[in-house]
């Protein structure tokens, strides 16, 4: 750590003071687990065939995807294929010299030629299974299907390590993905289930355990429960905002009849309601304007979601017979603390919660377009020095939101948190500075700057801290996992590190 660096960090923990109301006690953590899907890098079930996209319609001598419309049932599986037609699917991608390699066993049912082309290949056949070698040449490895019974279609594949066989379903998620999250409180499956701009509104429509794969519309509510009731961890669930009445209690009613009564369950409105970036912003947005909630637009908007959160809340509390299990968050902006006051008072939205939670990243005004040229040319130790007077105003908002959620008699909990360096409005488009920003979350100092953070937010009166995120390989939209790839050794892990020594304290 350099001087300069060192220096500002002991100011800045010694002339800010502590808030009156500090807890005696660290917060606990949670974690926004990454959404599972063929490119993610962090690996979760142990039947890799739940990662796969969708069925995609190819036809010989054709462009990829313009093979024509492609019959599929409400599961995904597919149920018959036109002449020169075939369906394919990526099962994995983008893990260069990393997917785990050996002798797999591809499980199926029905009847029909099933192969695997890039880095799986099929050595053996037989009626319903197939061996499979799996090797690291691309890092990608697709399945198809050539022929099909139509009246006993290829369905519900599975592709599993050999020695897992046995053990698969009733051990479905990997061992290492299990062990590398132990000791965090609380799972936020916002993208586990897909929450951002769902498609989702009736129970029927929802993800199961025997679709294709977990990727259409994210991971069936049976393996969260699994997952939480594995790891006795508390599960943070965010209602589809399109979600009806019925979908909402069908939901509730499976938690409380499948996960541990020893475990709360969190439960949210959709996500980040008040941003017009997303599909369920602008939902709320015309539901606030059709029910005339406000004449200035944005404030309708937030109310809508205030009172639509209630509405879910107390059909919650009607399946669960009272609130001792619930723990109702209502999510507002860490920037904008007005949003704080507009969807806790409408209505007195407040009397009905338990928390108001915010995401309280730091860094977020380096991916300014504005100022992206300048920035792109700084040294990363001079982002880093200028990341701990991010720190300090993060924790200003911080405090104001404590003090805001004391005044309701609300825990304040973090939703989101972290680092935010990400070019936006074009910004993302300069390599330079993506590869600052890459460069500042891989460098030994990033630690510090997250066990700061943590600090602050105890001092400041915080409670459950959700990190963002669990995994992801960086990009030009941001370096978001605390993790980069599965196999990454910790000691080339700062955010984990930080993490790791938070929990182990």
């Amino acid at each position: 750590m350099t001087r300069r660096f060192s220096i500002l960090l002991l100011v800045l923990a010694c002339l800010t003071p502590v808030s009156a109301q500090s807890p005696t006690s660290k917060p606990p953590l949670g974690m926004n687990l990454s959404g599972v899907v063929d490119w993610s890098s962090e690996l979760v079930f142990v039947d890799a065939f739940k990662s796969a996209r969708s069925w995609i319609s190819q036809a010989k001598g054709q462009p990829w995807g313009k093979g024509g419309p492609l019959a599929t049932d409400a599961r995904g599986h597919l149920l018959r294929l036109r002449p020169d037609q075939y369906a394919e699917t990526v099962v994995w991608t983008g893990f260069e010299q990393r997917y785990p390699t050996g002798t797999y066993v591809c499980l199926y049912s029905g009847e029909g030629e099933l192969s695997f082309t890039g880095d799986a290949r099929v050595t053996k056949r037989q009626p319903g299974r197939l061996t499979v070698e799996v090797t690291n040449k691309t890092g990608s490895a697709f399945a198809r299907v050539t022929r099909l019974n139509e009246k006993d279609p290829i369905r519900h594949i599975r592709l599993i390590p050999q020695e897992a066989e046995k053990t698969y379903q009733p051990e479905p998620f990997r061992r290492d993905f299990l062990d590398r999250w132990k000791g965090f409180k609380v799972f936020r499956f916002m993208d586990w289930q897909k929450t951002n701009n769902s498609r989702l509104s009736r129970w029927e429509e929802r993800p199961t355990p025997d679709d294709h794969s977990q990727t259409r519309d994210g991971v069936a509510l049976e393996y969260m429960i699994q997952l939480c009731n594995t790891l006795r961890v508390e599960p943070w669930f965010c209602m589809p905002h399109l979600a009806d009445d019925r979908f909402v209690r069908e939901f509730a009613q499976l938690v409380k009849k499948s996960l541990h009564p020893d475990l709360r369950i969190y439960v949210e409105y959709s996500n980040e309601c008040w941003n017009g970036m997303f599909e369920q912003a602008r939902h709320c947005a015309r539901q606030g304007k059709r029910l005339d909630l406000s004449k200035n637009a944005y404030e309708a908007q937030l109310r809508y979601y205030s009172q639509r959160s209630i509405e879910i809340f107390k059909i919650w509390e009607e399946v669960f017979g009272g609130r001792t299990r619930l723990v109702r968050v209502l999510a507002t902006q860490s920037a904008n603390p007005w949003t704080g006051t507009t969807v806790l008072d409408w209505r007195e939205a407040y009397k009905q919660a338990d928390a108001v939670a915010i995401a309280p990243y730091f860094g977020n005004r380096f991916g300014d377009p504005r100022n992206a040229d300048r920035v792109a040319d700084m040294k990363v130790e001079d982002l880093l020095t200028e990341l701990v007077k991010d720190l300090a105003e993060s924790r200003k908002k911080m405090e104001a939101y404590a003090e805001l959620a004391r005044k309701r008699e609300l825990q304040l909990l973090a939703y989101e948190g972290g680092q935010h360096l990400v070019g936006h409005g074009g910004a993302e488009n300069n390599n330079k500075l993506t590869a600052l920003f890459q460069a500042a979350n891989r460098h030994p100092k990033m630690k510090d700057l997250y066990l700061a953070d943590l600090k602050n937010w105890r001092e400041a009166g915080g409670g459950l801290f959700c990190v963002f995120s669990s995994m992801s390989l960086p990009s030009k939209w941001g370096s978001w996992g605390v993790l980069e790839h599965f196999a990454q050794p910790l000691e080339q892990a700062p955010k984990m590190q930080a993490l790791r020594e938070y929990l182990n304290r």
